[in-house]
């Protein structure tokens, strides 16, 4: 006992440098073996076993002496054989099926040596295990079964003789199946273990490249649907904030479906550990699981749109921050399939972590670039109106005072009219050129006061009466956002006019879901109820291009659209 503790004493109070040393040769023992071909491995094993037989048999013959020159003669040709492997290995893949026929072979020369040799006594019984070793490392769980099944038949096959000559060894035929079946076992899970982490990295390695082709919450779909496949099934919560605002999300995942909720409180953010640049979630150590699990379940009570998620049990938790340029945040595993092993679920965590970070800088790089491109067309744009459109209108307003002037006091009134609506339509490409000359970033603009005066251009362009009401009154958008807006209000009056000879129009606009509804109804002629539904192709197509929806139905009398944007296309 006093060696013992002696000992442990020694093991535990080793010095600093001793235990970087010692770490340093394990790692660099594990590196060389991983480092090793399979298939070299197996046929060197071969080989040793063989020599070490051989040469046991020699120092110490076995017993009868009658069977001795069979035993060497069959020792001599299977270190043949294993010579052999080694220096022209068979050439296929390391699991292929082929190479089952020379491990049956491995199991029928050292079943022999065995059966010729003491039958159950014999030491060729400590080298037969080589042929379960070796197919696991084959063909994993299958491997340790199929390999289990022959070396049982194979002991049956000799110890049945042994059996039946009246000096029965049933005591040693009994512990050595169970040997058998237990080390297939173990092997067993151990094969079954690599080829699951085989099938998750190839999982891992199938990230959804392709998911910012959609908008956000379908985008954000498809990365947590994919995550929680690589962990099992598992739930998901993911919540992350930018660095310099106090603006961010909370992702819910669970069977299929996706939670987004939108935060923009400071307050939130600190009490959760993301209010720090280092993205640390707390200070001086990590986090137990018991502090995991409850900061879950407080940042769900606090949110009331995850009520759901609230009702169902948490057993367990595994959770993981991630931090880049742009954002921080943390991904919580909620009861994952790998709890049994909390140092692989706790590993795949962090990865998806990482991975959900990646994204999210991805993301925001792409729309950045969507933006530069989007600002730089604009000015090409508006560049083409101001040498292009721009001219030509002031070259028709020049003819028509040309005109005018020529003209009789009646035809001036009406020329002049025409003259003001072109004057009027030249100042709206100037403001649009003007406002496009720079690539500088767009700022907000009140939708009140930018619509109020356009809505006057368009009440005397249309001749009609127009209605507008903003909610909330000091609601802001970008001023790509507004430009939008105007267009599709634009031809929204135009169709009405034209088409159903409106003669009042009302508008609202207020905020619906984090984004943006504007409504537009007239008293027009509308459409005989006997028509086919069809929406306006242009408008369609545009606020299809925003990313967003459009509804048209029939009013008493007249026609009404519902057209639903994202206020800000870009993830928080």
């Amino acid at each position: 006992m006093a060696s013992l503790d002696f000992n442990r004493n020694v093991w535990t109070e080793r010095t600093p440098q001793e235990a970087h040393l010692f770490k340093r040769v394990a790692a660099t023992a594990g590196d060389w073996l991983l480092g090793v071909n399979p298939e070299r491995l197996i046929g060197i094993g071969r080989l040793v076993t063989a020599s070490f037989a051989i040469l046991a048999i020699y120092l110490d013959p076995s017993h009868p002496v009658a069977p001795l020159y069979e035993s060497r003669l069959i020792l001599s040709l299977y270190i043949f054989l294993s010579i052999l492997l080694v220096a022209y290995p068979l050439g296929k893949s390391l699991d292929s099926p082929v190479h089952l026929i020379v491990h049956i072979i491995d199991a029928i020369i050292l079943g022999w040596l065995t059966f010729l040799t003491n039958e159950l006594t014999s030491p060729f019984f400590a080298v037969l295990p080589f042929v379960l070793l070796a197919m696991t490392m084959r063909w994993g769980l299958k491997g340790a079964a199929f390999g289990a099944f022959i070396l049982l038949l194979v002991h049956l096959i000799v110890g049945l003789p042994d059996l039946l000559d009246g000096e029965a060894e049933l005591d040693v035929f009994i512990m050595r199946s169970t040997y058998f079946v237990l080390a297939a076992v173990i092997l067993g899970y151990f094969g079954a273990y690599r080829e699951r982490s085989r099938r998750r990295l190839a999982r891992l390695a199938e990230w959804p490249f392709d998911a910012t082709a959609g908008d956000r919450v379908s985008w954000l779909g498809l990365l947590c649907e994919h995550a929680s496949q690589v962990l099992g099934g598992s739930r998901l919560l993911v919540v992350w904030r930018e660095q310099e605002e106090a603006a961010g999300c909370v992702a819910y995942y669970a069977d299929g479906r996706l939670k987004l909720v939108d935060i923009q409180r400071a307050d939130f953010w600190r009490r959760h550990h993301l209010q720090s640049p280092s993205g640390q979630q707390h200070k001086g150590s990590s986090p137990t699981k018991e502090e995991e699990e409850e900061e879950l379940a407080v940042l769900i009570a606090e949110l009331p749109e995850l009520a759901e998620a609230a009702d169902r049990r948490i057993r367990h938790v595994s959770c993981a921050p991630f931090s880049s340029v742009r954002y921080r945040g943390r991904v919580f595993v909620i009861n994952p399939n790998s709890v049994r092993r909390p140092d692989e679920g706790g590993a795949l965590t962090k990865i998806i972590a990482s991975r959900f970070g990646a994204e999210l800088e991805r993301l925001a790089l792409i729309r950045q670039t969507t933006e530069a491109a989007r600002s730089e067309e604009r000015m090409r744009l508006a560049c083409d109106l101001h040498d292009s459109v721009l001219q030509n209108l002031t070259a028709a307003r020049l003819k028509l005072k040309l005109v005018a002037e020529a003209a009789g006091s009646d035809t001036k009134i009406q020329l002049g009219e025409v003259g003001a609506l072109i004057f009027e339509q030249q100042q709206r490409v100037r403001q649009f050129v003007e406002e496009n000359r720079t690539a500088d970033e767009p700022a907000s603009v009140g939708l009140e006061q930018t619509l109020s005066s356009f809505l006057g251009l368009l009440r005397e362009q249309w001749n009609c009466r127009m209605e507008i009401s903003i909610n909330p009154a000091e609601l802001a958008v970008p001023k790509w956002m507004a430009h939008e807006l105007k267009q599709l209000i634009s031809e929204a009056t135009a169709n009405a006019v034209r088409h159903g000879q409106a003669t009042q129009i009302r508008m609202s606009i207020g905020e619906i879901n984090n984004g943006l509804q504007l409504e537009v109804t007239d008293n027009g002629s509308g459409m005989p109820s006997d028509t086919k539904f069809q929406k306006p192709s242009s408008l369609s197509a545009r606020v299809a291009k925003l990313g967003g929806d459009l509804v048209v139905y029939r009013t008493a009398p007249g026609f009404g659209i519902k057209v639903a944007l994202p206020a800000v296309l870009e993830v928080c």
